[in-house]
């Protein structure tokens, strides 16, 4: 009963002087509508970017390059080249963390189809890559093991070959013609959004089985070899043990960095996931700085309401009442004002959220037609219990000092105040 007269008290006093108190919400409603439209901006740069990378590498995935030792290892002198080979591959696919596997050979060739002639980025392949590298077909299929296994002269071509080949019409069935040799077009690379690519981007490319490589390309090693493992969280104990098998087939020390080039997805999504979480580090503490100004607004007013109401202050001293109750009473206020400006700010943010949209980014820049690594504004549950937990720190700082000071007023020199 204690705490709710008290309540009761600190409300009626808020209403008295609603006015002041209502500019006072104003301040702090614009702090919290600052600080989450900039938590929601940090977790919208964050998506469009791991947007981009994701589709270019899925979770896991690691591409592997032959390189040149830099140590002595099995007899054999450093500074030796590291040719990764075709049959490195089934030993490879033994290993039981390793998911999926594709060889890569690549080579930038002319095609041609009718009188249209254009240059892309030739992949020999295996099915796997499709999964791993997120080849979703606009139109058609990818390739399969069977167009493997039987040598088959089929490719997958993405979006820009299909455009600058085809035009409008469709791709499926049609028939180009890579270094003179025929290849029937069995899938239509769709609409992608790219970060990260080696070689060619994936829509400047034509994917072709490996094993019909050698009638097109002159060497007997391979560029790459493409891994995903089973699961993120053995990627790191995956790795090693292909590294340990690369290095026993191919006589390098496993310890040697430089005998293989990894392009790795976890370290990627690592790296970007290090650059966002920065961005957000320093958009909340510029919001937080707003709303503490907010909250400075409110210290003001509550002093000024402790002097306004010193005489008050006595008479309820000079009636019983205890130096918690003063302190507890002029806290609540305080809590009142930021609390009502809190709901007011995340309101108002819902409102911005809706109306903001997508804010261009990515999407411009790098061919993006969904606009996904553009920038949306995402409020998520997170944003709010960190905003609402930033609130209570600054309500409960800005009343504590008016309020301890109202809580120490002698009752006798307040009693006497003008």
């Amino acid at each position: 009963m204690l705490f709710k007269e008290v309540l009761t008290q600190a409300w009626d006093s808020l209403v008295a002087h609603r006015f002041r108190a209502g500019l006072t919400m104003l301040g702090i409603a614009w702090g919290i509508l600052t600080v989450t439209s900039l938590m929601a901006y940090g977790n919208g740069f964050q998506r469009a970017l791991f947007f981009g990378f994701s589709n270019a590498f899925s979770n896991g995935v690691a591409v592997i390059y032959g390189g040149q030792t830099s140590l002595q290892a099995g007899g054999e002198r450093a500074g030796k080249r590291v040719y990764l080979k075709e049959a490195d591959i089934e030993p490879l696919k033994q290993l039981g963390l390793v998911k999926y596997i594709s060889p890569e050979i690549f080579e930038t060739l002319p095609l041609t189809f009718g009188n249209r002639a254009t240059s892309a980025g030739v992949r020999g392949v295996a099915p796997d890559y499709g999964v791993m590298r997120s080849e979703i077909p606009r139109e058609g299929r990818f390739i399969n093991a069977e167009d493997v296994e039987r040598r088959r002269r089929v490719a997958f071509v993405g979006t820009e070959v299909a455009r600058n080949l085809f035009g409008n019409s469709p791709g499926v069935g049609q028939t180009i013609r890579i270094r003179g040799l025929s290849f029937e077009v069995v899938g239509v690379l769709a609409d992608k959004a790219q970060l990260s690519s080696y070689f060619w981007p994936d829509k400047r490319s034509v994917f072709i089985p490996y094993s019909v490589t050698e009638q097109l390309f002159h060497q007997d090693y391979l560029d790459t070899i493409v891994v995903q493992t089973i699961d993120p969280q053995f990627h790191d104990k995956a790795m090693t043990q292909v590294r340990g098998l690369l290095a026993e087939r191919h006589r390098f020390d496993p310890r040697d960095e430089r005998a293989l080039s990894v392009n790795d997805s976890a370290e990627i999504r690592e790296a970007v996931g290090g650059m966002a979480t920065g961005l957000k580090i320093v958009l909340v503490f510029i919001g937080t700085l707003t709303l503490m100004i907010g909250g400075v607004g409110v210290m003001n007013i509550m002093l000024v309401s402790v002097t306004e109401r010193t005489r008050e202050i006595g008479v309820r001293k000079a009636l019983g009442a205890r130096r918690r109750h003063i302190l507890l009473q002029f806290l609540l206020e305080a809590l009142v004002i930021t609390g009502a400006g809190g709901i007011a700010g995340i309101l108002l943010t819902l409102a911005v959220v809706n109306l903001a949209g997508r804010r261009p980014f990515l999407a411009q820049l790098i061919g993006d037609p969904t606009g996904g690594t553009d920038i949306h504004l995402i409020l998520t549950p997170d944003v709010v219990i960190a905003t609402t937990a930033i609130l209570m720190v600054t309500g409960i700082l800005s009343g504590l000092w008016p309020a301890i000071r109202a809580a120490r007023l002698d009752p006798i020199e307040a009693l006497r105040y003008e």
